[in-house]
């Protein structure tokens, strides 16, 4: 602990602190869908971002205690890099309990951004000594949540129409089973950080409900509990959960970013066994594991054994011989979806054993799954070096240390097939102003993980080699330079590419922050790639693409009340000297009425894209737990409005309407989800009880 005299010393440079960054932080914290925006700015996916949503939220209503907070704690942020945490940490240690929030602003490496970023997740308060789990307390002061939520789109689609008995009797699955609606119903029960339960439960459009197939109601159901720091037990989990470990070269059942505007948080923060609530019905594990902390020592065992969708290859009455693949869509709305549904049994025994210490972290990790019946693809070249059989296991050691300005991480793993990865990545800070990332990753064709979700160009982690660097650069006062630079190569053929191909994909992104009411940032991201192209006489051929995005996006706040966004976005897609050309123009409106509580908030949207090539995509507000990244394509307008509800403190009503209108077209898609018309709309209304 610091001494008496240098303590008031402290007070008083705080009270100075606090009194000019009185204007930086009069106005209301980010919300928390402003961080998950730029998390997934440079992803054009649909990622599942439920896991990550569900982290933050809780720190929204429980703060995380800075001054007792562990790395792995701050890890759950996602936000802070290696640097950040480090610095955080050492300054508690060297200066004591930090007396205030603002206190960050002494912090080495936290800027007015960063510091806005975490200030809903975070606070400081003085150190509770007795934090002992009891379970009397878990049921009288437990938090009990109850979700309802249905949506559906306004237009019919092709597979919801009429249709004659006999042309439905000749072609099965020209239509749904089910209804237009998407059904979710979610129940959660937390007790601080240390007990959860619940379960979750969906239908998808064109699912059947209480009828049928789903006699018993949805088509998805995922039930959880997970126990926290009791004695030596770290975790406990039963029921659905999630398992990540090292980089994901082994074991990563979850979302894996990987390039992001946070060019230096290249190294994934592993949070070993946890609790699964999302609707994703493939990227999880179902059965128990627990993690026991001895000493230095985490170790952790789990088991997992589920029916997961397949395509059927040879079969009889009762015995599946073998499948061609795996089905991950989830769906399961015509006769040869639900003929997929559940046709085998995965069963997966895993472990992990990581030594802690204080100035480096070492991590085993090993996994063997093991399928009811053999998965034989078709004899092509792509699938020469893919996993093929009924059973395969890896084998992977991590780690990660640091000293001075350097932090290094990395993984090497193997799978049965003989074949390896291995990442290696290290951040260095050169000075108070810079810093630099660095990764190294290669993944031999031969290498098989099905749970693998490391670091990639690609899905799989094989058949990948490549370096990203990035840097990121303070050059003056409330000015942020961030950029990458990722070159890959894929030494075998894959989809859509007949031949070893490569690529290239750069960014580069200034941030202006003037303070807590205005921010904006100007981007270019350019991505260069091989592929197949047809040719006249058949033979495919490899051609470049070139896919060149520029942006501009502004936010502020104009009140209390009242916040803008606006955003122009512009693209060019370039293949064989053919060009194409789009660009996207948006404003949004976030607006909270201060008499009653009630939010909304809305966009318009103008776009112009001469192919689908040229396509962008934006993230979108949305409802509590749901999440869209639409791409805008063609030529239209599209807009939508959000509003939200607060019934006392007992309740939470969200409304969504979302509608696309397309000026050149007279159809949307096709097959069974083609609209005839011009116009797509869906509505959402979702219902939130807190018990």
């Amino acid at each position: 602990m610091v001494s008496k005299a240098l303590k008031i010393n402290y007070i008083l440079i705080l009270i100075l602190l606090i009194l000019g960054a009185k204007n930086a932080f009069s106005q209301k914290n980010p919300t928390l869908e402003d961080l998950i925006e730029e998390i997934a700015s440079n992803t054009d996916a649909e990622i599942d971002y439920t896991s990550l949503y569900e982290d933050l939220n809780y720190f929204i209503n429980n703060p995380l205690n800075l001054n007792t907070a562990k790395k792995e704690d701050l890890e759950r942020l996602q936000i802070l890099n290696d640097f950040q945490i480090k610095s955080l940490l050492n300054y508690i240690k060297k200066n004591g309990e930090m007396l205030s929030i603002y206190e960050l602003q002494l912090v080495h490496g936290f800027t007015l951004k960063e510091i806005n970023q975490i200030l809903p997740f975070v606070g400081v308060s003085e150190t509770i000594v007795d934090d002992q789990f009891r379970f009397r307390n878990a049921l009288k002061y437990g938090n009990h949540q109850v979700f309802l939520r249905a949506q559906r789109f306004v237009e019919e689609q092709e597979g919801f129409s009429s249709i004659s008995d006999s042309a439905l009797t000749e072609s099965p699955n020209s239509r749904y089973l089910g209804n237009e609606y998407r059904l979710y119903t979610k129940y959660k029960f937390n007790y601080k950080d240390k007990i959860y339960w619940g379960f979750t439960a969906e239908n998808d459009p064109g699912e059947e409900f209480f009828t049928g197939n789903n006699s018993n109601g949805f088509d998805f159901y995922s039930g959880h509990l997970q126990v926290n720091d009791i004695g030596i037990v770290k975790t406990i989990t039963l029921g659905d959960f999630q398992a990540k470990f090292g980089q994901g070269l082994v074991l990563w059942s979850d979302m894996g970013l990987s390039k992001s505007s946070y060019v230096l948080n290249i190294r994934k923060k592993a949070q070993g066994l946890k609790k699964y609530s999302s609707t994703n019905e493939n990227v999880f594990m179902r059965g128990a594991g627990t993690t026991i902390a001895i000493k230095n020592f985490d170790v952790s065992v789990f088991y997992s054994n589920k029916y997961i969708d397949a395509n059927i290859q040879d079969s009889t009455d009762n015995d599946i011989a073998s499948v061609s693949s795996f089905q991950n869509s989830g769906y399961h709305s015509i006769p040869s979806e639900i003929a997929d549904k559940d046709a085998i049994k995965e069963q997966i025994t895993g472990g992990n054993i990581t030594f802690n210490h204080s100035l480096f972290k070492l991590g085993l990790t090993a996994i063997n799954y093991q399928f009811g019946s053999e998965l034989l693809k078709d004899t092509t070249p792509e699938n020469q070096f893919k996993f093929q059989g009924n059973e395969n296991s890896n084998l992977s050691l991590d780690y990660q240390f640091g000293f001075w300005d350097f932090s290094f991480f990395g993984e090497e793993a193997i799978s049965s097939s003989g074949g390896t990865a291995f990442l290696n990545g290290m951040l260095v800070n050169l000075a108070p102003q810079i810093s630099l990332s660095a990764m190294h990753r290669h993944y031999d064709k031969k290498y098989q993980a099905n749970y693998a979700n490391a670091f990639a160009e690609s899905s799989g982690n094989s058949n990948e080699s490549g370096f990203y660097f990035g840097i990121e650069i303070h050059p003056i006062k409330h000015w942020q330079i961030s950029a990458f630079y990722d070159s890959y190569k894929f030494p075998w053929i894959k989809t859509g590419v007949d031949a070893p191909s490569e690529g290239v994909e750069w960014f580069a992104q200034i941030d202006y922050n003037p303070n807590r009411s205005i921010g904006m940032y100007f981007r270019l991201k350019n991505e260069e790639k091989q592929v197949n192209t047809n040719t006249e006489s058949g033979v495919d051929k490899i051609s470049t693409q070139n896919n060149f995005k520029l942006r501009y996006h502004l936010n502020y706040r104009i009140n209390e009340n009242l916040s803008l966004k606006n955003r122009i976005e512009t693209s060019k897609f370039t293949e064989t000297s053919e060009s194409s050309y789009g660009y996207v123009i948006y404003q949004d409106i976030f607006y909270e009425l201060s008499k009653i509580p009630l939010s909304l908030n809305m966009r318009y949207a103008i776009f112009d894209t001469d192919s689908y090539d040229s396509r962008i995509y934006a993230y979108e507000s949305d409802i509590l737990y749901a999440f869209s990244i639409p791409a805008y394509y063609s030529k239209g307008t599209r807009m939508y409005f959000n509003l939200k509800y607060t019934v006392g403190k007992f309740m939470d009503i969200w409304l969504r309407y979302a509608q696309t209108y397309y000026s050149n077209k007279e159809t949307i898609s096709s097959g069974l989800t083609q609209i005839n018309g011009d116009t797509k709309s869906e509505i959402k209304l979702q219902v939130r009880i807190r018990l």
